[in-house]
C-alpha cells in the first residue's frame, strides 16, 4: 500500500536531490522504484533517524547541495531586488492597491494558480482544488484529451471531454505520464469564503438580531390576511383573487423590538430556497383556520418546516366565525406530532383573528419569547451578506433583487456578488416604499444595480471592487456547470453508499397513499425495521398523489418516495427526473416493506470472519536488487493464493499482517500454491522476514447480516 508521503517530498525536505536520495534509500535498506513512490511511518521515521545521527557530520554530498542551493537562493534574491529597484511604477502601483485594500479581506492572491503546473526537482506537478473538466485536466498534463478518454475507456470508465474528474482519478492518470498531482491547501471554505476571508466572530462584536418568521399553512387559511392585519396595510386587495403572487418581506415593531416576517405563495418557495442552500427562516408560523381545520397543505407545511428543523408556532384563525372549533384542530395536529404546551407538548399555540384582529399582540410577544429562547445573533462589523428573497427584470430599472440582510449591512455603491449576478448598488428601496441609503441586519430591502438577474436562495455578498466580483461569478459559474454534471440520481442504492461512512444510517422518507389509515399503516410497518445502526426517517406521511411539493421535499431532504395505491402527476413524474429522485410505487404494502428492509440491510456495516487457507514455512532468505527480501518457503498445509490475506508468526507471536507482493512457483508467477509444493514469495511493505517463520494464509468473508433487534 502507498504511504502518504512520497520519496520527492522528503528529499525536498532534507535538502538533497532525488537521485542522491534514492541512493541513501538504498543504503538504508529501503527499496523504491522512483521518486514517486510512498513511504510508509516506519521508513520514513528510519530515514529520520539516520539524519539526527548524521546531523553533526553532514555528508560531503548533502552539504555541497546545500551551498548550491543557498548560492541560487542568492542570485534569485539579488535579481528580484535589482528588478524591484528598477520599476518604481508598479511599486508605487501596489502601494496605492494596498492603501485601498479593506480589513476584513483577504484577497485570494493564488485564486489564478488552482490547476497550475509546477516543477520541483525535475518533477512536474499540478496542484488541484476540488474538480476539474477532463479537458482542462489533460491540458495540464499536455496530453490529447482523447489519449486519456480512451485509456479511462479501456478500463470500462465512460468519460467526455468536459466530465469532471476527482482528485485520486486525476492521480491514476497523472501516474502514466511520471506527474505528481497535489491537493491545492483550501483556506477558502465556500462561495463567498473561497475569494475573501471573512473576520472571526468574536462574542463581544455578536448583537441581538430580529427573528425571521415564514408564515406558512393551507390555501385560503388566512396567511397574508393575518400578516396584513400585522402590518396594517392592505395587501390582500391589491392582488388576484387575494392569493399572493410573489415573496415579499416585511418588518413590524413589538415592545421596541423588531420582527422579520417573510410571506411566501406556499411550502413549495420556502423548500425551493432551502434546496439552493438558503436557511432564512428562524421560526415557521403554521396557520390553521379554526372553520376548516387540518388540510392537504397544512400537512405538508409541517413537513417542510420540520425538514427545515425550525421551531414551528401555531396560529389557530378564524376564532371569530361561528362555526370555528379550536379544540378540533389541536386534536388534529396531536396526530402530526404538533401537541400543544398546555396539553403537555412543546408547541406554542395561538388563537386569532386576522379579520377581527384578535389576539395578534400575543402572537407578536409569542415570537419574541421563541427568539428570546434561540438567541439569535449576528454580527454588523462582518461584511454585508445576504440572501435573494426574489428577483426579477424591471423595464424601466433592470435586475431588481429582494434580499433579506443576514450580516453586516449594505449601502449605496457597494459591489456586491450572487451567484452568477454582480453588479454595484445603485439604488435601496425598504419594505414601505422608501428610498435608504443603507440597510442592515435582518432588514428585508429591495436593490437595484446588478448586471443580471439573480436566483432566489443566491447568497449575496459585498465585495471591494468590480474586478474583483468578476472573478467570483467566472469562477461560480464555473463551479455550477460542475455541479450540474456530477449531479447524482436520488435512489435506495446510492443512499446506501453515501451513507457507509456514518455512524447511525438515517433513510428518510416521503410516504403517499390511497387513504389515511394506509398512510399511517405503511409508516407503522416501516418504523419497525428501525434498529440501533439503521432508522427510517418518515419526513412525510399523507393521503393523495405524488405532487411536485412531494419531490421538492425529497430533493432537500435527501429522500425516496413511496406511493401505495397512487401514482405521481405528470407535473411531478418532470420535477422527479429533473431533480433526480427516486419514486418507488405499489399496491402491495408486503413489497415497499420488503424493498426497504433491503435498502436497510444494505446500509447495515458489514461483518467479517476469518477463513483459514493455509500455512506455509519459510526455508530460506534470498536478497533481490530493486525488490528487496524474498523467502523460499514450502507449503505445509491447505494451499495459498496471491490475492489472500497473510500473517506471519515467529515463536507463537505474530509480527506482520498484510498482503502478498508475490508469489511463484520456480520463475513462473503462480495464482495459487497447495500443500507439499514449494515457492517463493514476498511481502507488501515488510522485509524483515526470517528462516523459520510461519505465514498464515486465510481470507476475510463477508457475514450476511439482517435486521435483528
Amino acid at each position: 500500500m502507498v504511504g502518504k508521503v512520497r520519496v520527492h517530498e522528503l528529499a525536498k525536505k532534507y535538502e538533497m536531490g532525488n537521485k542522491d536520495f534514492l541512493n541513501l534509500l538504498q543504503e538504508l535498506g529501503i527499496e523504491v522504484t522512483s521518486h514517486l513512490a510512498g513511504l510508509t511511518e516506519e521508513q520514513v521515521d528510519k530515514i529520520k533517524n539516520h539524519f539526527v545521527k548524521e546531523e553533526p557530520e553532514e555528508d560531503d554530498e548533502v552539504v555541497e547541495h546545500k551551498k548550491k542551493k543557498k548560492s541560487k537562493n542568492k542570485n534569485m534574491k539579488n535579481k528580484k531586488n535589482n528588478d524591484e529597484s528598477s520599476d518604481d511604477d508598479r511599486k508605487e502601483k501596489n502601494k496605492k492597491k494596498k492603501k485601498g485594500r479593506r480589513t476584513d479581506f483577504v484577497v485570494k492572491k493564488a485564486d489564478t494558480e488552482v490547476g497550475k503546473v509546477v516543477e520541483e526537482d525535475g518533477i512536474k506537478i499540478i496542484k488541484m482544488k476540488g474538480e476539474m473538466t477532463l479537458g482542462d485536466f489533460a491540458e495540464k498534463l499536455n496530453v490529447n484529451s482523447s489519449e486519456i478518454i480512451k485509456k479511462l475507456f479501456l478500463k470500462g470508465k465512460m468519460f467526455t471531454i468536459n466530465s469532471p474528474i476527482n482528485i485520486e482519478l486525476a492521480e491514476e492518470i497523472a501516474a502514466d505520464y511520471d506527474v505528481l498531482v497535489e491537493e491545492e491547501e483550501q483556506e477558502e471554505l465556500a462561495f463567498g469564503d473561497k475569494f475573501a476571508l471573512e473576520i472571526e466572530d468574536k462574542e463581544s462584536d455578536l448583537e441581538e438580531r430580529a427573528p425571521v418568521i415564514t408564515i406558512m399553512g393551507h390555501v385560503d387559511h388566512g396567511k397574508t390576511s393575518l400578516l396584513d392585519a400585522i402590518r396594517s396595510t392592505q395587501v390582500v386587495e391589491g392582488e388576484a383573487g387575494g392569493i399572493t403572487q410573489k415573496i415579499g418581506a416585511y418588518q413590524v415593531v413589538k415592545n421596541g423590538k423588531k420582527i422579520t416576517f417573510v410571506d411566501t405563495p406556499g411550502h413549495e418557495a420556502f423548500t425551493d430556497m432551502r434546496a439552493r442552500g438558503a436557511q432564512v427562516t428562524d421560526i415557521a408560523i403554521l396557520v390553521v383556520a379554526a372553520d376548516d381545520g387540518v388540510m392537504p397543505q397544512t400537512i405538508e407545511a409541517i413537513s417542510h418546516a420540520k425538514a427545515a428543523g425550525v421551531p414551528i408556532i401555531v396560529a389557530i384563525n378564524k376564532i371569530d366565525k361561528p362555526e370555528a372549533n379550536p379544540m378540533r384542530v389541536k386534536q388534529e395536529l396531536m396526530e402530526h406530532e404538533l401537541v400543544s404546551v398546555e396539553w403537555g407538548g412543546d408547541v406554542e399555540f395561538v388563537e386569532v383573528s386576522a379579520k377581527a384582529k384578535i389576539n395578534l399582540d400575543v402572537l407578536l410577544e409569542t415570537i419574541l419569547i421563541t427568539a428570546e429562547i434561540l438567541e439569535l445573533k449576528a454580527n454588523p462589523k462582518k461584511r454585508g451578506k445576504a440572501v435573494v428573497l426574489e428577483s426579477k427584470l424591471d423595464s424601466k430599472v433592470g435586475p431588481v433583487a429582494d434580499i433579506l440582510i443576514q450580516e453586516g449591512n449594505i449601502k449605496i455603491g457597494d459591489v456586491v456578488v450572487a451567484g452568477e449576478s454582480y453588479g454595484k448598488v445603485r439604488a435601496i428601496i425598504d419594505d414601505k416604499g422608501n428610498k435608504i441609503n443603507r440597510g442592515e441586519m435582518s432588514q428585508p430591502v429591495e436593490i437595484i444595480g446588478f448586471n443580471s438577474v439573480p436566483e432566489a436562495g443566491d447568497t449575496v455578498y459585498v465585495i471591494q471592487n468590480e474586478q474583483h466580483a468578476k472573478r467570483i461569478v467566472e469562477e461560480m459559474a464555473k463551479e455550477r456547470r460542475l455541479g450540474e454534471q456530477s449531479k447524482r440520481t436520488i435512489t435506495l442504492e446510492s443512499l446506501s453508499e453515501s451513507l457507509e461512512n456514518q455512524e447511525v444510517k438515517e433513510l428518510n422518507l416521503v410516504i403517499r397513499a390511497d387513504s389515511k389509515g394506509s398512510a399511517q399503516a405503511l409508516k407503522d410497518s416501516l418504523m419497525k425495521l428501525n434498529n440501533n445502526e439503521v432508522a427510517v426517517n418518515v419526513i412525510q406521511s399523507a393521503p393523495g398523489a405524488i405532487t411536485e411539493s412531494d419531490i421538492k421535499l425529497a430533493e432537500v431532504s435527501q429522500a425516496i418516495i413511496i406511493g401505495f395505491n397512487v401514482r405521481p402527476t405528470t407535473k411531478a413524474i418532470k420535477e422527479a427526473e429533473t431533480s433526480g429522485i427516486e419514486v418507488r410505487t405499489s399496491s402491495i404494502i408486503y413489497e415497499i416493506i420488503e424493498d426497504i428492509e433491503k435498502a436497510l440491510t444494505g446500509m447495515l456495516k458489514p461483518e467479517y470472519k476469518e477463513q483459514y487457507l493455509g500455512r506455509i514455512e519459510i526455508k530460506q532468505i534470498f536478497k533481490v536488487a530493486k525488490v528487496g527480501n524474498v523467502a523460499g518457503c514450502v507449503v505445509v498445509d491447505g494451499k495459498v493464493r496471491r490475492d489472500s490475506n497473510i500473517r506471519i508468526v515467529r515463536n507463537g507471536t505474530i509480527v506482520y499482517e498484510g498482503k502478498l507482493a508475490s508469489l511463484k512457483r520456480f520463475k513462473d508467477d503462480a495464482k495459487e500454491v497447495v500443500a507439499g509444493q514449494e515457492c517463493g514469495l514476498g511481502i507488501e511493505n515488510f522485509n524483515d522476514i526470517k528462516d523459520g517463520d510461519i505465514v498464515e494464509a486465510f481470507d476475510m468473508v463477508e457475514v450476511k447480516r439482517t435486521l435483528t433487534k
